[in-house]
C-alpha cells in the first residue's frame, strides 16, 4: 500500500502542488480550489503542505450521515459520491486536519477533499524540492529510519 508523505522541512512555500491540484480537478489555477494548503508559520519558517491523510479510521467517513463517502479500496483513498451529498458538512467538522472543504460551484458549494488522484497524485509530480511524496508504506519507512539515526548521530557528534 502507497502512503502520502511530507518532508516539511524540504516545502520552500511555492505553492505549485496547489495550483497542479485545483488545474487537475478544475481546469483553473486557483489555490482556493485545491485539495492541498500550504500552511506557514513564518516566524519560524515552518511550512506545511495539509492534505487529506487517507486516516485508516476516517472520521469524516463516520461524521457522513448520507454515506456520500467511502474509501476506494484500491488506493485508500476518501472518495465522495456527490449525488448522495446533503450539503450537512458534518466531514467538514470532522476533519482532524482541516482538510475537507467547501468548493462553490455554479449554484451550490459541494465537499472537496483529496482523492489522490486515482493513485497518481499531481501535487506530487510538482514537488520540486521533494517534500511531497506517494511511495510504498515500507520504503517510506525506511527513509525515515534512516532519518532518525542520522538524528542521533549529530546528537552524538
Amino acid at each position: 500500500m502507497k502512503v502520502y508523505m511530507i518532508d516539511f522541512n524540504k516545502c520552500s512555500v511555492c505553492h505549485l502542488c496547489e495550483l497542479a491540484c485545483s488545474y487537475k480537478h478544475h481546469n483553473v489555477f486557483s489555490p482556493e480550489l485545491s485539495n492541498i494548503k500550504v500552511e506557514a508559520i513564518e516566524d519560524i519558517a515552518f511550512n506545511v503542505p495539509i492534505k487529506c491523510m487517507q486516516c485508516e479510521e476516517a472520521y469524516c467517513i463516520k461524521a457522513c450521515v448520507a454515506g456520500a463517502l467511502y474509501k476506494d479500496h484500491k488506493t485508500g483513498a476518501v472518495l465522495i459520491d456527490i449525488d448522495r451529498c446533503i450539503g450537512c458538512k458534518a466531514c467538514v467538522m470532522a476533519c482532524p486536519f482541516g482538510a475537507v472543504s467547501l468548493v462553490k460551484k455554479i449554484n451550490k458549494l459541494e465537499i472537496s477533499i483529496c482523492d489522490l488522484c486515482s493513485g497518481d497524485p499531481e501535487c506530487v509530480k510538482v514537488c520540486r524540492n521533494g517534500a511531497i511524496s506517494y511511495e510504498e508504506e515500507s520504503k517510506a519507512n525506511k527513509q525515515k529510519r534512516k532519518n532518525t539515526l542520522n538524528r542521533l548521530l549529530d546528537k552524538v557528534n
